[in-house]
C-alpha cells in the first residue's frame, strides 16, 4: 500500500510569511510591555485626574456662583433700605444747611444793604466812568439818598478820569439806595444791589422748597 501526501505550499509559504512578519514586530521583551502597559495606565489615570479637576472647578465655580447670586437676593432689600436711608439723610442735611443759609442771609441783607449798597454803587459809577472814558457825555442817576451822600466821592471820581463837565449827575425818586444807572454815547450800566440779593435769596428759596419735597416725587 502506497501513501500519498498532498502539500499545499503556497498555503505554506504564506502562512511561514505571516509568522515571520508577526515575529518581526514581536520585538519587545515582557518587560518592555509591562512598561508601556503601566506607563499607558498612568497617562490614562493623569488624563482622567485632570478632566475630573476641571469639572471640580467647574462645579465649585457654578456652586460659588449661585451661592453669590443667593447672597445678593437676600442683601438686595437691605441695600436698598440704606440708599434710601442714606438719600433721606442727605436730604436732611441739605435742608438744615439751607434753612441755615436763608436765615443768616435774611437777617444779615439788611445790614449789607445800608453798609454795602453806597460803596458798591460808588465801585459800579467807577466802573462806568473807565469804560465810558472817550464818551461826549454820561449821565450818572442814583437814588436821591444815595446821590446827596456819594456827590463829593463821585466828583472826585469823576476830576480822577478827566471827565470834568461831561458827567451829568441826577437823582431818581423811583431807585432806591444800592441802585445806579449810567449811560455813556455806545452803551449803559445798570446795577441794583437790592436785586442782586432778591436773586440770591429766591435761588435759595427754590432749593430749599427742591430739597424738602419727598424723593419719590423729584
Amino acid at each position: 500500500m502506497k501513501l500519498v501526501f498532498h502539500r499545499d505550499f503556497d498555503l505554506q509559504l504564506a502562512q511561514e510569511d505571516r509568522q515571520a512578519r508577526r515575529d518581526a514586530r514581536a520585538c519587545h521583551t515582557p518587560e518592555e510591555l509591562a512598561q508601556a502597559v503601566e506607563a499607558a495606565r498612568a497617562a490614562a489615570f493623569a488624563e482622567g485626574r485632570l478632566a475630573g479637576h476641571g469639572d471640580g472647578l467647574a462645579e465649585a465655580a457654578a456652586a460659588d456662583s449661585a451661592r453669590r447670586a443667593a447672597a445678593l437676593d437676600a442683601l438686595m432689600p437691605q441695600i436698598a433700605a440704606l440708599i434710601e436711608a442714606a438719600d433721606t439723610h442727605r436730604a436732611a442735611l441739605e435742608a438744615q444747611l439751607l434753612d441755615f443759609a436763608l436765615s443768616v442771609y435774611e437777617q444779615v441783607f439788611p445790614e449789607l444793604l445800608r453798609h454795602r449798597a453806597h460803596d458798591r454803587v460808588l465801585a459800579q459809577v467807577r466802573r462806568a466812568l473807565s469804560v465810558g472814558l472817550g464818551s461826549a457825555t454820561l449821565q450818572v442817576t442814583l437814588s436821591p439818598g444815595a446821590l446827596h451822600l456819594l456827590r463829593p466821592d463821585l466828583e472826585a471820581a469823576i476830576q480822577e478820569s478827566g471827565l470834568e463837565g461831561r458827567v451829568d449827575m441826577r437823582g431818581d425818586p423811583d431807585l432806591i439806595d444800592g441802585d445806579v444807572r449810567v449811560f455813556w454815547d455806545s452803551g449803559c450800566l445798570e446795577y441794583s444791589f437790592t436785586s442782586i440779593s432778591d436773586r440770591i435769596l429766591r435761588v435759595l428759596r427754590d432749593a430749599r422748597s427742591v430739597v424738602s419735597t419727598p424723593l419719590l416725587e423729584r
